[in-house]
């Protein structure tokens, strides 16, 4: 039996379903790429073999790829300023893009993404980040420091990799691995990832929305601080401007967006108010596979195709806080920009993962708090860790940190577990400890937690040694404005809507995950197209041609 060609070898590296995709992305591509890889021999030979052999087999898919291979210590590795083996650069003559390490599991996302960048080039960057980075005059180097189980780090690597191609003159963009870059990660402080560097001068942790993230790195500070700063420095006026407007949609989520498209095809006049960037939790959901229409897409391509359509209707004020809210005939809506005098609000102000509001949680959050077992867990591989929580997340987090060898112990308010059966089982088969009607009530360290101190329901405590705490307790409605309008809670703080979206609060509409129930995006568009269009129907039956006072006819 004959054996496989060079070129069959590495085409099956990948498997086919996945060269099915890669094949269809390749043939989209507009000009064509060239990959530099740079390896030398040594500890890291494993991860320089299968980054070797993945670039060959993305060699072999097209022709719009040319393919490179170099010693780190040859002439051109000098040139390129090489640092690691195994290095990746995605079109060097153009931009400064690069993998630091194996693009190894999510990472591969990342640079499958980084060659369809460098393809297409300009044509794919959006306008709104065209815009911002072009009053960048200084040079910026971005470091996104990555791990291969984290499904958010691509989104974050992304981001850069967009902004390296918007100003090639300006911006370098590196993903660095810390499975294999383990010295540099701790070099640079890295306890949880994404983890962004810009500058060596401003840190970031997270997966942030685009726009955030392009205004955060032209002005290398927290968005928070952009806004605050901007809202000091702008001249105070003896009157704020206000608009009259039928529908003030708070929330630029799915259901936000979806309000938006059917209440100006109603026609109702709208705007939609988004304090952060727009897609919600959507924007950072690394891949969808049960949104109709879509078999498999990236959380932050929906968001964008969304928000195109959205925009094609109302305006979308991205970074507008709500400062102030009061209700009246007209309901008034305070941003720092402007005052809105609506006949409704439609509230899609969705959820915020659940904290445990303890000492300690904020101080350590990244250096041995964290929210994403799955993203953070190779960081305390071998090492002891506390789980908090007891539904699927909790159990599945502390199934995969036994997988790493760690010593795991799960903190459990309750007497039994709300976990799937299967899970509960698995737990108990692994030996996992579990401590059962307890919360943690602070965490303890110095510059890294060190221990948890934990308290059961008869008030008895413990100060129980570990290196990381591992929170996952679900998540919270925001629900800050729904309380100073008055509107009815449910029970488990999420707000309670009928079947048309209508709070207990006249003209007061609801939709998306801050209304609990089924939590998916498209139960989101759904809700938010409902309460655009029972709005239309309560303004057209509350108000008369004559009056902008509401009819008091309920």
């Amino acid at each position: 039996m004959s054996s496989l060609s060079a070129e069959e070898k590495y085409r099956n590296f990948i498997p086919d379903e996945s060269r099915e995709y890669l094949e269809k992305i390749f043939a989209s591509f507009k000009n064509n790429v060239i990959i530099e890889v740079y390896t030398e021999k040594g500890p890291h030979d494993e991860y320089n073999e299968f980054t070797i052999n993945l670039c060959r087999a993305i060699d072999v898919l097209t022709d719009k790829i040319e393919l490179r291979e170099y010693e780190m210590s040859s002439e051109m590795g000098k040139k390129r300023n090489i640092i690691a083996s195994p290095t990746v650069l995605i079109s060097p003559d153009k931009y400064d893009i690069r993998f630091l390490g194996a693009p190894a599991g999510e990472e591969g996302r990342a640079i499958v993404e980084a060659l369809h960048l460098a393809s297409m080039g300009l044509e794919v960057i959006s306008e709104t980040t065209k815009e911002l980075l072009s009053a960048l005059t200084e040079e910026r180097r971005i470091k996104i420091f990555s791990s291969p189980t984290c499904p958010y780090c691509p989104g974050q690597a992304i981001n850069a990799f967009k902004a390296a191609i918007a100003r090639p003159d300006k911006i370098s963009s590196w993903c660095i691995s810390t499975l294999d870059n383990e010295n540099m990660a701790r070099e640079y402080n890295v306890g949880s990832v994404p983890h962004t560097d810009i500058n060596d001068a401003a840190t970031f942790k997270g997966l942030e929305p685009e726009e955030k993230f392009m205004s955060q790195l032209l002005y290398m500070k927290s968005l928070e601080k952009i806004l605050d700063e901007q809202k000091k420095q702008k001249k105070k006026t003896e009157e704020t401007p206000s608009e009259e407007i039928d529908l003030v949609i708070i929330g630029g989520g799915p259901a936000g967006m979806s309000a938006g498209i059917y209440a100006k095809r109603s026609g109702l006049s709208c705007i939609i108010l988004e304090k952060q960037g727009i897609g919600g939790q959507v924007a950072l959901t690394p891949k969808v596979e049960n949104y109709p229409g879509f078999t498999n897409i990236q959380g932050f391509e929906l968001v964008e195709i969304l928000a195109t359509h959205a925009r094609e209707y109302t305006e979308i004020h991205q970074f507008a806080e709500v400062r102030d809210i009061k209700y009246g005939p007209r309901i008034e809506i305070t941003t720092d920009e402007k005052i809105y005098h609506a006949k409704g609000v439609m509230l899609a102000t969705g959820v915020n993962v659940r904290m445990l509001r303890v000492p300690g949680e904020d101080k350590f959050y990244g250096h041995g708090v964290s929210y994403c077992a799955t993203c953070d867990g190779n960081f305390f591989k071998g090492g002891k860790a506390i789980i908090v929580g007891g539904g699927n997340t909790a159990l599945t987090d502390a199934l995969h940190l036994k997988h790493l060898n760690a010593e795991v112990t799960i903190v459990h308010r309750r007497d039994n577990f709300r976990a799937e059966q299967v899970l509960q089982d698995s737990v108990k088969n692994a030996g996992i400890e579990v401590i059962w009607n307890s919360e943690v009530t602070e965490i303890i360290g110095e510059d890294q937690v060190e221990s948890a101190r934990i308290k059961n329901k008869d008030g008895n405590e413990i100060v129980k040694d570990t290196d990381v705490v591992f929170v996952a307790i679900g998540h919270t409605a925001n629900t800050d404005l729904a309380k100073k309008l008055g509107v009815e809670l449910r029970p488990d703080g999420f707000i309670k809507v009928d079947p048309a979206q209508r709070t207990n609060v006249e003209r007061v509409y609801a939709a998306g995950d801050v209304t609990g129930g089924v939590r998916q995006i498209i139960t989101a568009t759904g809700q938010g197209a409902a309460a655009a269009l029972t709005a239309f129907d309560d303004f057209t039956r509350l108000y008369s041609e004559s009056t902008e006072k509401p009819k008091n006819i309920w």
